[in-house]
């Protein structure tokens, strides 16, 4: 898998096409960066949690953006549109797991996938038609014609061969797309353009999986690693824009491509303008300098974007993520095993109080997977939560203030990222009030590959994550029998059933119910302890129109200026 690490937090992911679905980067962090406030004011380590109450703003009024297929296309054409990037990508690979920035730059603009689903629906894209037989077993896919790769190359069947081959054998780079791909055999070259899918087993999330895949060009991947080909550092897709240059540590430009095949660009070029200064970003926003700004740092929000300070040339948005965050838990570890302690345990985090205090309302608390829906939290509650555990037989045998098991005390260890001391104060509360009622919660800090790797080794009781979700996405990776980032070991024979179902389900309007009744098992179950959802504030300057959203990553395609 690839990574993104730092020294704060934890994430795991992919990026791809207008998604992160999963990553590794910062825990507990809205927005995408970790807030610069500082935590509750020295006192006693013991108090120190309970006692923080900063003042707050009331939150800023902010806008929503509409989904890619509702926007129409553009109008006028021309001019620069200005893209704030906080970060430099390593690479412009599309397969980069970690490289946010990648898929904001490469993603649906320079690249394309055979099939598009941003809208809960099933599109073409560059595959022009699809076929599934009868028995479910083979799905024919018949490519666009007259599609031309940026360099001017013909598009055909053997471009599509080339990056789906790769993942789908084992030791692969892209552990997500491969998930994604499992119940896929082999691909086969039919005709000059149809290319035949063999699965393994009938299953729409096959279908589902060609949303995610970047299409990269044969000629420049085939027999090479791709991250040692030239398209690493200029790449070249099928897209509406076109690689135009990289200075590096200040720009990227995207150039509309004069010959693309479906609805051109509504702008000439794009500039994503790296700057890794948060406050220089946010004043060169409000000056004009910047058109969009895709994330406003915790620090910033929400006292730096009220309308006041905004002066009517910029807007405040607020963009609907499916980012959670939820604590992983080992199921090889008892009394974590037991569903009724980890339901005992989920009742002792204070996400509501925490949700206002430390996230500015930014993360919503949730009880289970958004899959399709928020599932409300369960409320904090130390008295059910100790009656839970009681009824549940766990109980102080021998009055030492601990509650036992088999004659040993209950005690866990919590992971948590180095140097995130706002993760750290939920945290704190957490065990102070685990404490409370008998088990013992011990706090381990370590850096993030440190984390990654006790994960991978079954290393650990509880570990915070954050899961970059989607619209229908397959939660089997996560929580499925035997899934690629099912760390805990968790199995349910019923959730494994409802997954074969959403298999079965033919597109995403019929995969929707199953997925609610998987979120609501999830809920009933805690296989890991949820913990929030969180939406991402964003600056748009009022020049821009036709921006659309999938969760919280901009659609540009359809973006144009005014004069």
């Amino acid at each position: 898998m690839r990574v993104n690490l730092n020294n704060t937090a934890i994430f795991l992911g992919q990026a791809r096409e207008m998604r992160v679905a999963l990553l590794l980067a910062t825990v507990v962090c809205a927005g995408g960066a970790c807030r610069q406030k500082k935590p509750p004011p020295a006192q006693s380590k013991a108090n120190a949690a309970a006692e923080f109450t900063p003042v707050r703003a009331p939150p800023p009024p902010a806008e929503t953006l509409p989904a890619p297929a509702e926007v129409p296309p553009p109008p006028r054409r021309g001019g620069s549109l200005r893209v704030h990037l906080d970060a430099e990508p390593t690479t412009l690979l599309p397969l980069a797991e970690g490289e946010a920035a990648t898929a904001q730059i490469t993603g649906g603009l320079i690249y394309e996938t055979l099939l598009d689903c941003r809208d809960g629906t099933y599109r073409p894209a560059l595959a022009e038609s699809w076929d599934v037989s009868n028995d479910g077993m083979r799905i024919a896919v018949r490519v666009r014609n007259g599609v031309h790769w940026h360099d001017h190359r013909a598009f055909g069947v053997m471009d599509v061969q080339a990056p789906v081959e790769p993942l789908l054998r084992c030791g692969t780079d892209a552990p997500v797309l491969r998930a994604e791909l499992a119940d896929v055999a082999s691909i086969e070259l039919v005709t000059e353009r149809t290319v035949r899918f063999v699965l393994k087993r009938p299953s729409d999330l096959a279908l589902r999986a060609l949303c995610d895949v970047p299409i990269l060009p044969d000629h420049l991947v085939r027999d090479v690693r791709p991250e040692a080909s030239p398209i690493a550092r200029a790449p070249i897709g099928t897209g509406p824009y076109r690689f135009a240059g990289w200075d590096r540590g200040k720009r990227i430009r995207l150039e509309r491509a004069p010959d693309y095949w479906g609805t051109a660009g509504g702008v000439d070029e794009i500039v994503f303008d790296l700057d890794p200064d948060a406050v220089r970003a946010l004043n060169r926003t409000r000056r004009g300098e910047i058109d969009l700004l895709s994330r406003v740092i915790d620090a910033h929000y929400p006292d730096q974007v009220q309308p006041t300070t905004l002066h009517g040339a910029t807007k405040l948005l607020r963009l609907r993520s499916r980012r959670y965050s939820f604590l992983s838990v080992n199921h090889n570890r008892y009394p974590l095993s037991d569903p009724r302690f980890r339901r005992a345990l989920s009742e002792l985090w204070d996400r509501t109080r925490f949700a206002g205090e430390l996230h500015n309302d930014l993360a919503t608390p949730i009880g289970g997977p958004p899959l399709t829906e928020d599932i409300p939290a369960p409320p904090f509650d130390r008295k059910a939560a100790a009656a839970a555990l009681d009824d549940a037989g766990y109980r102080d045998t021998d009055a030492d203030g601990v509650r036992d098991h088999l004659g040993r005390p209950i005690r866990l260890a919590l992971l948590e990222p180095s140097g995130n001391r706002l993760f750290h104060v939920e945290a704190h509360a957490f065990a102070l009030e685990a404490r409370k009622v008998g088990v013992l919660i011990d706090l381990i800090p370590a850096d993030a590959n440190t984390i990654l790797q006790r994960l991978k080794r079954g290393d650990f009781d509880l570990a915070p994550l954050i899961w970059e979700g989607a619209p229908d996405e397959n939660p089997q990776p996560l929580y499925g029998t035997g899934g690629a980032f099912n760390y805990g070991g968790y199995r349910s024979t019923a959730l494994d059933a409802l997954i074969d179902e959403a298999r079965l389900a033919s597109g995403p309007a019929a995969r929707a119910p199953v997925l609610t009744r998987i979120a609501h098992l999830l809920a009933d179950e805690q296989p890991v302890i949820f913990l929030y959802r969180y939406d991402v504030p964003a600056l748009e300057s009022v020049r821009v129109h036709g921006l659309a959203a999938v969760g919280d990553r901009f659609d540009l395609r359809r973006v144009w200026l005014d004069p």
